[in-house]
């Protein structure tokens, strides 16, 4: 049996690290999320691993909001849509991932090179694991397709967050011009 790892690090320990079946798992997906945090060492990390086929796939993700990341080289996925420009129906996930990766800079929103790009998996935390091997699924078959187009190393760096319903902040009001009398 073929085994694909995405987010070939060569530093996890895959002894050491903790796998989550989404075929059996009876975690949501906040439990998913959290168990990234809990287990967050150097050499030891959560592997998501599901079958695809005869293929089995292991997703090594992150928990996003841990270090510096620009929004730019961010691209958010949510259940059935892309979260990117004026937003894109999964069905575009080929052509918008590819253009993420591949944009180098050009598109100010895009990814400024392959090495920063990453993908963002959104998603409402009460969704099961079935779910999100759904979402998974087709992310990984995407990026393998744009992978052999490419003919070039990239990595797909998976990151992992759960909506929390927290109210985006108003863009605060221009300051104001204060005149100092002289």
């Amino acid at each position: 049996m073929e085994i694909r790892y995405y987010r070939s690090d060569q530093s996890i320990s895959i002894e050491r690290s903790k796998f989550i079946g989404l075929d059996t798992t009876k975690l949501n997906f906040r439990q998913i999320t959290e168990e990234l945090l809990d287990f967050n060492d150097h050499d030891k990390k959560v592997v998501v691993e599901f079958m695809d086929g005869n293929i089995k796939k292991r997703v090594i993700p992150h928990l996003y909001g841990l270090g510096y990341i620009r929004e730019k080289n961010v691209l958010e996925i949510k259940s059935d849509s892309i979260l990117i420009d004026d937003n894109y129906p999964i069905s575009e996930l080929k052509r918008i991932l590819k253009r993420h990766y591949l944009n180098k800079g050009e598109i100010a929103y895009y990814s400024e090179s392959p090495k920063r790009a990453l993908v963002l998996i959104t998603n409402d935390s009460n969704k099961n694991g079935k779910e999100l091997k759904e979402i998974l699924t087709k992310l990984t078959r995407t990026f393998d397709e744009i992978k052999l187009e490419i003919k070039d190393t990239i990595e797909l760096r998976v990151f992992f967050d759960y909506l929390r319903q927290m109210p985006k902040y108003p863009i605060p009001p221009k300051p104001l011009k204060i005149e100092i009398a002289k």
